[in-house]
């Protein structure tokens, strides 16, 4: 079941930074959902990258400034240091997206587009392997595409691989050496714990996605002998033999009327909240099930989605166990 994640990941991120340049408010955009990465049949080691040599045991952040919990309760847009940006040329908003990304869509000294985007707790699996370099002390890589972006990424975490990336934008010169420069400003903000936040009550950016349901929920959903599989700070998947589940916590755009998708369904998870069920029909079919967890107003709010998925050959019931396991998750979500 390998998937070109990798390939796909840069793709999008590429686009994310192209549209901001053309002043996209992102954060009203439905974004495309998050896989599995690839490599995720290597069970020992799902990021990809055995026999990589760490800084830090397998599990553990290189420092505990870059702990994946002290990381959901950064603030992105904190670390984009107006100071450094001015540096570059001319800020322009910032723009979030989710829980840990914001971006600044802003000029160089010449008025020429540049977008400089951070991501805090990034899956890291090419990254890894490829990180040949040395940012604020820390091991990082560099991937260029079409001479229009620039993805420098620094590794805070090994097996499974966490990193921050600073993305750039930039068609009229070299893209990496400003992504180096607010990278190293990111590494040292965090390490000064800045952009600390205090979670609102009922938050879902505290949660880690992957330690939430019980194994016996996860078992019921993909069968025994499941593999579990992070992906950034605030997803998990579950694999088993066929199907396979994805839980996904994020801060997005809600539309006021709830139309998520068209031709979506409303489904009763109980307690009185409504869930918006969608099938998809294509050669690996899946079902999501999303609901509101909390409103955070001006149109947006925290969203948990639970897609479950199989290859066409494995006979069951997508939606059943969508709902049935996003029943299981809303019940141990901690109320605000």
């Amino acid at each position: 079941m390998k998937r070109p994640v990798a390939v796909l990941s840069a793709i999008l991120s590429a686009t994310l930074l192209v549209a901001g340049c053309a002043g996209t408010d992102l954060a009203k955009q439905r974004f495309p959902r998050t896989t599995i990465p690839a490599n995720a049949e290597n069970v020992a080691d799902p990021t990809g990258t055995t026999g990589t040599t760490g800084s830090a045991a397998p599990g553990q952040p290189v420092e505990p400034a870059f702990a994946p919990d002290r990381l959901r309760l950064t603030d992105p847009c904190e670390l984009l240091d107006e100071d450094v940006l001015k540096g570059l040329g001319t800020p322009g908003d910032v723009s979030r997206s989710g829980f840990s990304r914001c971006s600044n869509f802003m000029t160089d000294k010449a008025g020429k587009d540049l977008a400089v985007t951070v991501d805090l707790g990034q899956t890291m699996t090419s990254e890894i392997k490829n990180a040949d370099k040395q940012l604020a002390g820390l091991r990082s890589a560099e991937q260029t595409l079409d001479n229009s972006a620039c993805f420098v990424s620094v590794i805070t975490q090994d097996k499974p691989g966490l990193g921050i990336t600073v993305q750039i934008g930039y068609k009229d010169g070299d893209a990496c050496a400003p992504g180096r420069t607010v990278a190293e400003s990111v590494v040292a903000q965090v390490r000064d714990r800045k952009g600390v936040i205090t979670p609102a009550k009922g938050s879902l950016i505290t949660l880690d996605p992957c330690a939430l349901p019980d194994a016996g929920a996860v078992e019921a959903a993909v069968g025994a002998g499941y593999r579990t599989y992070p992906y950034g700070l605030h997803n998990c998947s579950w694999v088993g033999d066929g199907p396979e589940l994805t839980v996904d916590f994020r801060r997005t755009f809600v539309p006021d009327d709830r139309e998520f998708d068209e031709g979506q369904t409303e489904v009763d998870l109980g307690g009185g909240v409504t869930g918006y069920q969608k099938a998809g029909a294509t050669a690996f079919p899946s079902c999501e099930v999303k609901w509101v967890q909390r409103e955070t107003g001006n149109d947006e709010g925290e969203v948990v989605e639970v897609k479950s998925a199989g290859p066409e050959k494995a006979q069951f019931d997508r939606c059943a166990t969508a709902v049935t396991f996003a029943k299981v998750l809303l019940a141990k979500i901690p109320k605000g």
